[in-house]
């Protein structure tokens, strides 16, 4: 029974992730196309080499390239929802190494049972950004998969080669899987005690060959790079750095039903690195004398020492670890970040982190406290958590609902390129990702065709590098492809674009997911998405996939067109 309801939140985050994923790259997943394309066109296996081990702004991505080769491989067209799927296995495999901890750190205790609170905290809405997105998915969720399940074997195990394996694909996944070598040679060299064989020979195989490894890996990634060109760093001053370093970590409580939600996930973040410090110099003072005597036994190369000395807890080792690994990357995050706003912080992207460290802080917990209080501190955590995990379905259900759209329209964008319902696809595309069926295909005859419907009221404002649009009192359609979408025409051109739906709070909406949504919408139209022009607006009304009406609104704007250059953010 504990394993089911360990699964019921796994379940319920993949009807959500299949309900609302879409087959359509974003941003970065045409790399991924382009990699296809260049690498088809090496004629030689080093030139493939090549491409699959390139720069990507700062990382290498090798394993988000092998995935996407084998999935062309398997089904003959890359398709970015395969890509979602096994990035966002990542995260089952994330919850099997705190279960294989938990287990390890509790026996004989309903180890499924004690993990249920890390399941809701992985497994919820939060993680929205991620989940639908191919490339991100790969990259941000497989990395902390591969870095704690190398400080899992190596704290709990004596299995340090499969922790070589996890380290090198943290690294060749994502440029933050470079501080697993560092942080898994002092781990490894803390548990030397447990390698020392009876002979007292081969001493120092483990971290001789951890070190080849980390030579090998590292030079390897360093091996050409390039700092990235074009990209506009903006750094903080210290105040900033550190409001944006407890943002990051703190990020999961943007989920909480408060007006401040900033400031909230300043206050959890500030609390949660309190807790790890303080974990972290109260265990390091524990362990103090044992420290001192495995580095001398190591330096001095005194194997009777290290055979006398007990082997540290693995618990401890392994939160030590997963503890600076996720201290490390939410700081460099913060640092390379904030200085574009602190608000960017807390979105959907980054939030793997602050998720990841509070099950970092329950498993440590839970693992060490005893009896009576675990179980006590197991109820209260699966409580909070569930209450969390569901809070997190309505708080982001917009953003998750508008990413769809914007996905969409998008494709609409770049596949009807006049003003007639004809599509235009150049042979790469068809031959790699071919357009995904939508829900406008239904709709050209209306999108394209003259508004019958009576003028809509909207209050178009011009903004900085664009326009903004509003409406006050257009009703809520429904939760998927259904809604309001802005129809923008030109002399030579139409495009689409999608709302976001006015909502009130979950409370009052009495816990109904239509009922957050109410009448009015907002929209955003910037001169970079729009080819320079005069254009009048119209408001495409989706009820139901055959049921579609076009409203005229009497708006025009004039756009100015994509700036002639554009600052790269590297967001």
């Amino acid at each position: 029974m504990s394993w089911v309801l360990l699964g019921l939140p796994i379940l319920f985050f993949a009807f959500v992730w299949q309900y609302y994923a879409v087959n359509i790259p974003k941003w970065d997943d045409h790399a991924l196309r382009a990699f296809l394309f260049y690498s088809d066109q090496e004629p030689t296996l080093t030139g493939k080499i090549y491409q699959l081990f390139r720069q990507h702004n700062e990382h290498r991505i090798v394993y988000d390239r092998l995935i996407t080769r084998l999935d062309y491989s398997l089904f003959g067209k890359l398709n970015f929802v395969h890509l979602m799927l096994v990035g966002n296995l990542s995260l089952v495999g994330l919850l099997l190494v705190f279960v294989a901890a938990l287990r390890r750190s509790m026996p004989g205790r309903t180890t499924a049972l004690y993990a249920l609170p890390i399941s809701l905290l992985l497994f919820n809405l939060s993680q929205w950004e991620n989940m639908y997105w191919g490339m991100a998915a790969l990259q941000n969720f497989s990395v902390v998969l591969w870095v704690l399940a190398a400080f899992y074997f190596l704290s709990y195990t004596r299995l340090w080669g499969l922790a070589l394996v996890s380290a090198t694909l943290a690294t060749l996944t994502s440029g933050n899987g470079l501080i697993v070598w560092p942080i898994g040679f002092v781990i490894l060299a803390l548990r030397l005690p447990a390698y020392v064989p009876a002979t007292g020979r081969q001493l120092y195989r483990p971290l001789l060959g951890w070190l080849a490894g980390a030579a090998l890996v590292i030079g390897l990634y360093f091996t050409g790079f390039e700092k990235p060109d074009g990209i506009a760093y903006v750094k903080p001053g210290l105040t900033d750095l550190l409001k944006g370093w407890f943002a990051v970590l703190g990020a999961a409580a943007e989920a909480l039903p408060v007006r401040t939600p900033l400031r909230t996930c300043i206050l959890l973040g500030a609390v949660l690195f309190a807790a790890i410090v303080y974990v972290i110099v109260k265990t390091l003072w524990t362990n103090r004398v044992l420290i001192g005597k495995v580095f001398s036994g190591l330096v001095t190369r005194n194997t009777n020492v290290l055979k006398t000395e007990k082997v540290m807890a693995s618990s401890t080792l392994f939160f030590w670890s997963s503890a600076a690994f996720i201290l490390g990357t939410t700081l460099v995050v913060a640092w390379a970040r904030t200085g574009f706003g602190v608000n960017l912080l807390i979105t959907s992207r980054y939030k793997m982190y602050s998720l990841t460290g509070l099950s970092l802080v329950y498993f440590y917990t839970v693992a060490n406290l005893p009896g009576r209080l675990a179980r006590w501190w197991m109820m209260g955590s699966i409580l909070s958590s569930c209450v969390f995990a569901g809070l997190t379905y309505y708080a982001f259900l917009d953003e998750t609902i508008w990413w769809r759209h914007w996905l969409t329209t998008n494709q609409f964008n770049w596949t009807y390129t006049t003003n007639r319902p004809v599509t235009s696809s150049d042979s790469i595309s068809q031959k790699y990702t071919p357009s995904t069926p939508a829900f406008y295909d239904a709709a050209l005859p209306v999108l394209f065709g003259p508004a019958q419907q009576p003028a809509l009221d909207l209050k178009l404002t011009e903004i900085n590098g664009g326009f903004s649009i509003e409406s006050a009192t257009f009703p809520f359609q429904g939760l998927r492809d259904e809604g309001a979408y802005v129809v923008a025409r030109s002399a030579k051109r139409t495009y689409l674009f999608p709302v976001w739906q006015n909502q009130q709070s979950v409370l009052a909406a009495r816990f109904k997911p239509a009922s957050v949504f109410t009448n009015g919408f907002k929209a955003t139209l910037l001169d970079l998405e729009l080819d320079a022009g005069s254009y009048r607006l119209f408001v495409l009304k989706v009820t139901s996939p055959t049921t579609f009406s076009l409203y005229p609104t009497n708006q025009q704007l004039t756009s100015k067109g994509p700036p002639a250059t554009v600052s790269t953010k590297n967001w």
